[in-house]
């Protein structure tokens, strides 16, 4: 658990840097800042709407109609109704007996970001919530301290545990309570169904989507550069990042890898022409970027479109129909949709992965490159250069490709709450396999930055690259050096991974 020492403001109004939830739907962007520290408050529009549907809400509970979750247990003890004076007790215990997590804590991103998803749900403003429950996810938010939650126990049907984990602390519960308390946090008291509200949520999935997205898009932006790189190292022939392949074959992704890669070649040697191509075609590792990871583009834009509906939308069950003066239980906690489009995103992040793969085995070889097996200073001494990369290289592909494993397709019961639920999707599991796929992206695009590199110095073209060939250059180099004869690789790519993921890539 971490928190900062300065204590919660109490404010009324936003200032000019909070995100004002409620006036517009939320997007992937505003999650990934919340969950890095941005503040983030209800607004007043998301707060009337908010009173609305509570005070319908009230007004069914008042009336004695039996709503999933108001007046009944939930899951398999839906047949159970709650009596007035045990509502109080039962929010508490509800989230007690859904602390269910396991495993290792999640970073303190994934949960900000899932704090952050669930305020916005709630202020869309038909689960019947008072508004004071979002305020309170803004305000623990703003504290700086993060409730510990654990990565493993949702099977994507709401995700119960992480949910409940975070609802306890809210309410002061625990070790994590009191950690809220002492930065300035006021615990709040839940009434009728908002404990439900809290733990029947996809927000821990949608929050870690959010951030697995952002970092997956870094890393096809990585690939870019390492594959440009590589293209010079290589002497690679340009005529596969040629505008007309795209223009005769119209993929958005493809057309806007090859705007990538030849801005990233232009002003070079290799591009003007001024270096012939050593071969009319090289391996498809090179000669098809512009396709596979146009294709990875394509996933991922299409996970984003998805992700974004989902932020702007409740997923709440029951919720309130205002008009017609009733609830109604829903299957929106179903969350099919993400869970598809982030196995999509992590094949199509695969296909990337497995030709930059590709492309350091080839920059090893003297077969394709025409340089020292091993890009070996000295062709004629017993070292082995950079030859050894290659298994590093292959590892990470190989992890990456077991990643992107569908998981929607897995059922691991049909048995859960008395057979109830009988259908899971993974959610949590699909988002969180995007983050750690995205982290061996960017890792093996640094590990191609190093054989790039050295083949470009061993063939004395540093001089000769393109405006953002040379950038990758200079910044591998930094971090970087060359290998001579009789040296080894210090291993050590984490300047140059940090680059990757930075803010300054060409």
């Amino acid at each position: 658990m971490t928190s900062v020492a300065e204590p919660m403001e109490a404010v009324a109004e936003p200032d000019e840097d909070a995100l004002v939830l409620g006036d517009r739907p939320l997007l992937p962007a505003d999650v990934v800042a919340v969950a890095r520290g941005r503040r983030v408050v209800l607004g007043r529009a998301a707060r009337e709407r908010m009173g609305v549907s509570r005070t319908a809400l009230e007004a069914v509970l008042a009336r004695g109609d039996t709503v999933y979750g108001l007046t009944t247990g939930v899951g398999a003890i839906k047949t159970e109704a709650i009596p007035a004076d045990r509502q109080t007790a039962f929010q508490r215990l509800l989230l007690r007996a859904h602390r269910v997590g396991h495993g290792q804590l999640a970073p303190g991103e994934f949960v900000r970001a899932a704090m952050a998803v669930r305020a916005a749900g709630l202020a869309v403003g038909v689960g019947g919530v008072r508004a004071e429950v979002a305020d309170a996810f803004c305000q623990a938010l703003d504290t700086g301290v993060t409730p510990r939650v654990h990565l493993l126990g949702s099977i994507g049907q709401a995700d119960l545990s992480q949910m409940a984990e975070i609802g306890l602390a809210l309410i002061g519960h625990g070790d994590d309570g009191a950690a809220l308390v002492a930065g300035g946090y006021q615990p709040i008291e839940l009434g009728p169904r908002e404990a439900h509200a809290i733990v029947n949520s996809n927000a821990f999935s949608v929050g870690i989507a959010c951030l697995a997205m952002e970092r997956a898009t870094r890393a096809v932006r990585a690939l870019d550069v390492s594959a440009a790189l590589s293209l010079e190292g290589l002497t690679g022939n340009v005529d596969a990042v040629h505008p007309a392949v795209a223009g005769v074959r119209p993929y958005t992704g493809a057309h806007e890898t090859i705007g990538r890669l030849r801005a990233l070649l232009s002003g070079g040697a290799l591009l003007t022409g001024t270096t012939p191509p050593r071969a009319i075609q090289d391996p498809l590792a090179f000669k098809v970027v512009p396709q596979t990871h146009g294709a990875a583009r394509q996933a991922l834009t299409h996970c984003g479109g998805v992700i974004e509906t989902e932020l702007a939308s409740s997923g709440d069950s029951p919720i309130m129909l205002v008009d017609e003066d009733r609830a109604i239980s829903t299957g929106n906690h179903d969350i099919a949709p993400v869970a598809i489009a982030l196995d999509y995103a992590r094949l199509g992040l695969a296909q990337a992965v497995t030709i930059a793969g590709e492309r350091v085995q080839k920059l090893l070889d003297s077969a394709f490159t025409g340089l020292p097996t091993g890009l070996r200073a000295d062709p004629t001494a017993p070292d082995d250069g950079l030859a050894i990369v290659a298994n590093g290289a292959a590892s990470l592909a190989g992890e990456a490709r077991l990643l992107a494993q569908p998981v929607t397709l897995e059922q691991p019961t049909s048995a859960i709450a008395a057979g109830i639920e009988d259908r899971i999707t993974m959610a949590p599991t699909a988002a969180r396999r995007l983050h750690d796929m995205a982290g061996l992206a960017l890792r093996l695009a640094a590990v191609e930055l190093m054989c790039a590199a050295q083949a470009v110095d061993l063939r004395g073209h540093a001089g000769d690259l393109g405006d953002g060939t040379r950038r990758a250059y200079t910044a591998t180099r930094r971090s970087v050096p060359f290998v001579g004869a009789g040296e080894a690789p210090d291993g050590d790519l984490d300047a140059l991974e940090d680059w990757l993921a930075g803010d300054d890539l060409p």
